[in-house]
């Protein structure tokens, strides 16, 4: 703590910020420790110090009154429950690490002054929380020196052509595996770096979901950059290892041991379909005190049944319905296709308010046979399982034309 850059006080109250010392990577692992110091004469209520409670950044580039980056808690718009505000009493200090290495592996290189704003967050019923003024409370300035990736300088791609090739991955620019395969390696090696902003939320995942899928387009080459990449960028290891999962799953390898006897049950009750009498599949696509919830369920039978419950109900709304054999075997074969057995959660945080579908499918009786997965909206919308996740909506529709009325 002895290079904090702490601001100024506001009604006994102040923020600091410390760097790295060292030269850090763009695409790398840049992680800067947030402090927190009361020396009021009561405590007070502040947020973003809870690691177990979701937040998010929101970074604004330098401008000609502030010449440098400016970081804030991008919740300020959402109110939260009290439980998601630390108490720092009176004379303590606290402090909690904020994550912007999506930041700079988009900025770029250079020596970067960067402060943390604390802005003034709202809370539920009344609470009261450290109200700073309306434009934050600032920490001190601390400076970052950023530096091209090693192993992207070694391949040839100097800061304009990185610049170009996110330019064109951004803007899904067809003529990216063109520009890719120019630089050989160093090509995957780019994708790789990028897949680790898929952890980011809101539209800065954008480009790492295009990366993610580029990626998977190049094949081992990919899966060999993904693997390297590990090494590199150890805060998106995750993010890599789905990649890679992915990729060898549209090469046709085999699961692993772990998942290969769902799978292979899976394959089994797609073309028996006398083997589906143990099929059962949940799908609930939201569920919030605020939106109310609506699931759906398909037994192997093709009954399907549909929970719908608006924020005003106290009990749902059901219906019933029954599809076709070659119904149910599509929405086998997209369990198959987005190999559901694979799917992880990767962004810890969520945004404000963002639903988290959740999937549970059993093939048969035994453990080995069933998987749930629950992952934030953005992952299911922009990852592997985007077609799975909308033909399963379109199931939870009531209003959807595929089913036809159950017999009588």
């Amino acid at each position: 703590m002895s290079k904090i850059a702490w601001g100024p006080v506001v009604d006994g109250v102040r923020f600091g910020l410390v760097a790295p010392d060292a030269e850090v990577e763009a695409g790398g692992t840049i992680r800067l420790q947030l402090a927190c110091s009361n020396q009021s004469e009561r405590p007070v209520h502040v947020f973003g110090f809870r690691a177990d409670y979701p937040r998010s950044l929101r970074v604004s580039p330098p401008k000609a009154d502030r010449p440098h980056i400016r970081v804030t808690f991008a919740d300020a718009n959402v109110l939260h429950p009290p439980d998601a505000f630390v108490m720092v009493s009176r004379g303590a200090t606290i402090t909690t690490e904020i994550d912007i290495s999506f930041v700079f592996d988009r900025r770029g290189v250079g020596r970067w002054p960067l402060a943390f704003a604390y802005v003034p967050m709202r809370a539920t019923g009344g609470f009261a929380t450290f109200a700073p003024p309306a434009e934050g409370l600032s920490t001190g300035v601390a400076e970052l020196l950023v530096t091209l990736a090693r192993s992207l300088r070694e391949s040839g791609i100097d800061a304009d052509g990185e610049a170009s090739l996110d330019t064109a991955l951004l803007c899904d620019d067809p003529k990216l595996p063109a520009l890719l395969r120019a630089y050989g390696d160093g090509g995957a090696a780019f994708l790789a770096r990028r897949v680790a902003r898929v952890l980011s939320p809101g539209s800065e995942a954008t480009i790492g979901w295009r990366a993610f899928h580029a990626l998977t387009r190049m094949g081992m080459a990919g899966v060999e950059s993904a693997r390297r990449a590990r090494d590199e960028v150890p805060h998106a290891a995750r993010a890599l290892e789905a990649a890679i999962a992915w990729t060898t799953h549209l090469m046709g390898q085999p699961p692993s041991a772990e998942h290969l006897p769902f799978a292979t049950q899976l394959e089994q009750i797609i073309h028996q379909p006398e083997m589906r009498g143990n099929f059962f599949l949940a799908w609930t696509a939201y569920e919030s005190a605020i939106h109310g919830s609506r699931r759906v369920e398909l037994m192997g039978n093709g009954q399907r049944i549909i929970s719908t419950r608006s924020n005003q109900d106290e009990l749902p709304r059901v219906s019933r319905s029954t599809l076709s054999e070659g119904q149910v075997r599509v929405v086998l074969e997209a369990l198959r296709g987005a190999a559901v057995w694979s799917l992880v959660p990767l962004r810890q945080r969520a945004l404000p308010d963002e639903p988290k579908p959740a999937l549970d499918v059993r093939l048969a009786l035994g453990k080995q046979f069933h998987r749930q997965v629950a992952l934030l909206n953005g992952e299911w919308r922009h990852g592997p399982a985007a077609f799975l996740a909308a033909l399963l909506d379109r199931l939870a529709d009531e209003r959807s034309p595929i089913t036809q009325p159950p017999p009588r």
